[in-house]
């Protein structure tokens, strides 16, 4: 991984301005004493999906591609994770793992219904690693605390950086993490897809329907009406769209 210059290019991203993470992001939540992880658009430009994902554990963000075309690198600040409602997770940690990785290359720009994803395993020597306090790859594995014990009012801007050695085009990448809380009585979430797609100038370069489609097919339908405190961060007047 080519850390130096990545590392400088990711600090240009995070600097980039007070709403550099905002966007696609995850609420962290507790219900019926499970965690799930909740995709919402927190500057709430509707990116065709909803702003508030009508399914659990699943949500996708995109590349950005180092500016400078001879520097074959990319990475990814979303999606983030918040606490906006902490219930039984206050005062506990708050542990990410990532549990595995899969690729879907070359789907089809506006994939019918009944498509099937083919999901297939990374290349050898293809290693995306993420890193918060810490680093873990796609190549080794891991965990780490996103938060050491969860504020009363909750934990924001809970972002991981997604790195990669090359410029990604044609393919969409999804990583598996798993949410936990130890000692604390809660159950693990199921896996949570956090699903990387292209950089590029339009929606076709970054396979935003198909991106959109992965979401819906990984994800966990959810019958009930939207939490309140997730509403209110999605920011609901808005109705243009990202892509």
């Amino acid at each position: 991984m080519k850390r130096l210059t990545l590392s400088v290019f990711a600090i240009a991203i995070a600097c980039g301005g007070a709403s550099a993470h905002d966007g696609r992001r995850y609420e962290v939540l507790v219900s019926d004493n499970m965690l799930y992880a909740r995709g919402y658009i927190s500057d709430g430009i509707d990116d065709g999906g909803g702003l508030i994902r009508p399914y659990y554990n699943s949500q996708h963000g995109h590349w950005a591609n180092h500016p400078n075309p001879a520097a074959n690198v990319a990475n990814a600040l979303l999606p983030g994770f918040d606490v906006i409602t902490p219930g039984a997770l206050a005062g506990n940690p708050l542990v990410i793992s990532l549990t595995g990785a899969s690729k879907w290359v070359s789907p089809p720009m506006m994939p019918g219904a009944g498509v099937v994803p083919d999901l297939v395993p990374l290349d050898a020597g293809e290693v995306i690693e993420v890193t918060f306090d810490t680093t873990i790859s796609t190549s080794s594995l891991g965990s780490f605390e996103l938060v050491d014990s969860v504020h009363s009012d909750g934990n924001r801007d809970l972002d991981l950086l997604y790195d990669i050695d090359d410029r990604p085009s044609g393919v969409i990448y999804v990583l598996e993490f798993r949410l936990s809380s130890p000692g604390s009585g809660i159950t693990p979430s199921d896996t949570v897809h956090v699903i990387l797609s292209p950089d590029g100038a339009d929606a076709a370069q970054k396979l935003h329907h198909a991106s959109l489609y992965l979401e819906q097919y990984l994800g966990t339908p959810i019958p009930t009406p939207a939490p309140m405190a997730i509403l209110g961060a999605a920011g609901l007047c808005a109705t243009r769209r990202r892509r």
